[in-house]
């Protein structure tokens, strides 16, 4: 009796044994979805192809199982379309989930929709926003035309379709506070502190250039860099871009870029309260070609107003959210650049007489209304 009592417990726990064996190796247990990803892309103008062709290297890239990844499309050719990353019969696609009707994709009411929308319908704890198209910081619409820079590259506000500009603030107010993880800007002048400032509420981080984005942008590297992305390694995803610029040939090997952690910027508003940026003459550092002097180096802006003391307060204040950066010694030099000595990370705006309705307009900003107009 004994042994047979042996025999029973001994087949229970073979087939015990056995059970978890199966559970563990032949059944690998799903993964949660973490996180949705949306790659907004306005390019509803010339940069239609590099839309075309950043889709194309997206959809070369396998996300993890853990992310989404949606792909709104806004081209010259064609009406707006939504996507979604699939694998379908063991290739990689682009699957067509919406197709709206022709729209202003930079309209803040069209953006807010969309966003709505990857928000209900692709719900997830984790929200990541990945932007491409043209831009100019903060500048307002129409700033190219304004100004009458013809000298210049034209700046368009964030995101352009046809003859259309989102701007900043529209941009910013058509976002939930605290929805985003992280926003990449694929787009020219966005490391601005004013833009940091309106987005502070709006996401955890930042990835900006304070020049701009030498074409083709990131969509070279995306094999390797979006990997690091989707893992929510930033700082990867910022290094794996820098390491492909370095093997890009002469000029368009230009590059600035950071990764700007948000929660920092009261530490650096309280450095800085009260305190206004000089262009002093031409000598603080600048980030726009052709002498356009729009977009200066945020701590250089500050070298002539500070005492010592504060301008070890104001390098420990950027070094809280500037928590990585990158600069190459010039920028294009060959096409109206300039070379690189001074790179915060940040970039502000300083008012200058020669731009009277600039100056006016940058009062209206909130960096402007809380911080430097704001006494201590």
């Amino acid at each position: 009796m004994r042994n047979r009592k042996f025999q029973i417990l001994f087949c229970l726990s073979a087939v015990f044994v056995l059970t978890a064996c199966i559970a563990e190796e032949d059944f690998e247990e799903p993964q949660v979805l973490q996180r949705t990803l949306l790659f907004y892309m306005g390019g509803d103008n010339n940069l239609s192809g590099e839309v075309a062709y950043k889709i194309e290297q997206l959809q070369a890239v396998e996300p993890p199982p853990c992310t989404r990844v949606l792909v709104f499309k806004d081209t010259r050719s064609g009406s707006p379309q939504l996507l979604e990353w699939k694998m379908e019969n063991g290739e990689r696609r682009m699957m067509l989930v919406h197709d709206y009707q022709e729209s202003n994709s930079a309209s803040p009411e069209v953006f807010a929709d969309v966003l709505c929308e990857v928000r209900e319908n692709y719900p997830a704890p984790s929200f990541g926003l990945f932007v491409f198209s043209h831009a100019s910081g903060w500048m307002p619409e129409g700033t190219y035309n304004n100004l009458a820079l013809r000298s210049t590259p034209q700046l368009r506000s964030i995101i352009t379709d046809g003859r259309s500009e989102m701007e900043l603030t529209g941009f910013a107010g058509a976002i939930p506070d605290g929805i985003f993880d992280f926003i990449v800007f694929e787009t020219c002048y966005m490391a601005g502190i004013e833009v940091a400032w309106e987005m502070k509420e709006k996401t955890k981080h930042i990835i900006a250039s304070s020049a701009e984005i030498v074409s083709p942008g990131f969509s070279t590297c995306y094999d390797k860099a979006l990997p690091l992305l989707y893992r929510n390694d930033l700082e990867g995803f910022c290094r794996a871009v820098e390491a492909d610029y370095r093997t890009r040939p002469g000029d368009y090997g230009s590059l600035t870029l950071s990764l700007i952690r948000t929660e920092g910027l009261d530490g650096l508003a309280a450095a800085l309260r009260g305190k206004k940026p000089q262009e002093n003459g031409g000598a603080v550092q600048v980030f726009d070609r052709y002498g356009g002097s729009l977009f200066f180096d945020l701590e250089d802006s500050y070298k002539n107003v500070l005492t010592g003391q504060e301008t070890v307060a104001l390098r420990a204040a950027i070094a809280g959210c500037v928590i990585w950066k990158t600069a190459t010694a010039a920028f294009m030099p060959n096409y109206g650049g300039f070379s690189i000595t001074s790179h915060s990370g940040l970039t502000t705006y300083v008012p200058q007489e020669q731009y009277p309705k600039l100056n006016e307009a940058y009062k209206n900003l909130k960096w402007y209304k809380e911080v430097l107009d704001h006494e201590r």
